[in-house]
């Protein structure tokens, strides 16, 4: 009879101390963050509180160090991941890339004056405070048009022309901007429609972490 009494309350007991035997790193650790995504915003007007939003660092990412003080604004140095790009090793984005549609002139990497008001856009997200102190990869891409060679020529000459926009009308730091081309090589849509070849037409903005301060 007594047995019989025991086994619920045993259970009720096991049941209560279940959570106290957990790992103590078990239970501090963070939940999964999924992996960034790529936001299409081909074909959307651009505003800079959403490209904020978008590109804005992930909680847990790594702050800058600050290697020295001064009256100046702090300016972040992006060596780190330049170099690990020259020796072809990978950087995961600490936020999502985004896609945004840039209008060049035919055939040409001379970014058109419809294209301003994004790239205007662009860098006054870039120069906020939540992203001032962040480095940055511009990814070029073109639709299946032409050959593959010459798309990623072309992609690559594109990536560059949207970083001298930026250096030059928002005096951007340069060194924050790195630039590559992919050509046709990733698509994000389908190449056998005009629709799909102009989103395919993009430059994608990809934040690869903060730069070291040096002020």
């Amino acid at each position: 009879m007594i047995r019989k009494l025991m086994n619920p309350l045993v259970i009720v007991l096991l049941l209560l101390l279940a959570p106290l035997c957990v790992p103590a790193a078990a239970q501090d650790e963070p939940a999964r963050q999924e992996d960034p995504q790529v936001r299409d915003l081909t074909g959307r007007k651009l505003t800079s509180e959403a490209l904020i939003d978008i590109l804005t660092p992930r909680e847990g990412t790594p702050k800058p160090r600050t290697r020295a003080r001064s009256l100046r604004g702090p300016k972040p140095k992006c060596d780190f991941y330049r170099q690990q790009r020259s020796r072809g090793i990978g950087i995961q984005p600490v936020a999502d890339v985004a896609a945004i549609e840039i209008l060049f002139a035919f055939d040409s990497d001379a970014i058109s004056p419809e294209a301003a008001e994004n790239l205007d856009a662009l860098g006054q997200a870039l120069i906020s405070g939540a992203l001032a102190s962040c480095c940055f990869e511009l990814e070029g891409h073109t639709d299946s048009i032409d050959t593959e060679e010459y798309n990623l020529d072309l992609s690559r000459r594109r990536a560059a022309s949207v970083a001298a926009y930026l250096a030059e009308n928002f005096r951007i730091d340069r060194q924050r901007l790195l630039t590559i081309g992919y050509g046709e090589s990733r698509p994000i849509a389908t190449n056998d429609t005009d629709e799909g070849r102009q989103k395919n037409r993009r430059v994608q903005i990809v934040n690869l972490g903060y730069g070291e301060l040096e002020q």
